[in-house]
């Protein structure tokens, strides 16, 4: 199999040649000297036994035969150092960081993201899941997706998705409870599940509903809202979530006793506002907002 191995160094001299009509310019780009070329030609044509030159004063021109050559062999050539460059710079690339908690990539992201990779199988992309520390740094990341309310300082944002905040919990909370839809009030009665103790939305929700804060007694602060979520599903108290919980309102797990939301809300894209996006991120957030 494939017996013309033997020719692939000349060749690679032809193509240069003819793509140069000039055995001296070819020697300059190959690092060869100009007999070196002639030597490789004058074997391949011998190998051949095919003229592939026609050989003039000061110059040179392909034959028929030549140009024939010439054509598939370029093609070829293109072909393979294409291929080169495609393979090892997806294996020497520097990873797309995007930083996203694991709430926002379990709920929504991961799926998506599946497609996305399987159709982009050379790019190298890596998650973060500290965005919501307190020292979270956005030029520490290609992308970033939190969730919030514009500005963020430093960065430039986009809104993804816009969501309002509400009070849910679970139906079986509620069982006794009657007199708490819409009156909340009546939450008073109830554990609230906070994100942190002096920083969450509850004191802002609460200023919406027209209910004195310091009247609520009982509240327990979960700080991860993957297990917020869970301790709302399992009856342990009342969190403010946003759409995604989507799936347990329509199934009916989760409930919204109230009509009063946070408006402004949502996830947004962030990134350096002191750095120009790269290719890949360009790439990256174009696909993600299409997503919605």
């Amino acid at each position: 199999m494939f017996k013309k191995y033997r020719y692939l160094n000349s060749l690679r001299v032809f193509e240069v040649a003819g793509r140069n009509l000039s055995f001296t310019k070819a020697a300059e780009e190959l690092h060869m000297s100009q007999g070196a070329v002639s030597y490789q030609i004058r074997e391949l044509e011998t190998s051949l036994s095919l003229k592939l030159f026609r050989r003039e004063i000061r110059q040179v021109s392909l034959t028929d035969a030549g140009e024939r050559l010439y054509k598939v062999t370029r093609r070829a050539l293109i072909d393979i150092d294409s291929e080169i460059i495609a393979l090892t710079s997806s294996q020497n690339a520097t990873p797309l960081t995007i930083a996203a908690s694991t709430y926002f990539t379990t709920r929504w992201l991961s799926k998506p993201l599946t497609q996305f990779l399987n159709t982009h199988p050379d790019m190298a992309l890596q998650l973060q899941h500290s965005v919501n520390t307190p020292d979270f740094k956005v030029g520490k990341y290609d992308l970033a997706i939190r969730w919030g309310k514009p500005p963020w300082k430093g960065a430039i944002s986009r809104e993804l998705l816009p969501m309002p905040m509400m009070p849910v919990c679970s139906p079986d909370l509620l069982k006794g409870h009657n007199t708490l839809h819409n009156q909340p009030i009546g939450l008073t009665s109830f554990t609230l599940l906070r994100d942190q103790e002096n920083a969450d939305l509850w004191p802002e929700w609460l200023r919406k509903a027209c209910v004195p804060e310091e009247a609520i007694i009982h509240s327990r602060v979960i700080a991860d809202p993957v297990v917020r979520t869970q301790a709302a599903l399992d009856g342990q108290g009342i969190m403010l979530a946003d759409g995604l919980v989507d799936a347990e309102l329509a199934n009916g797990s989760l409930i919204a006793p109230f009509d009063i939301n946070l408006e402004g809300y949502g996830y947004h894209v962030l990134w350096d506002e002191t750095v120009a996006l790269s290719p890949a991120s360009v790439q990256f957030l174009g696909w993600l907002m299409t997503q919605t």
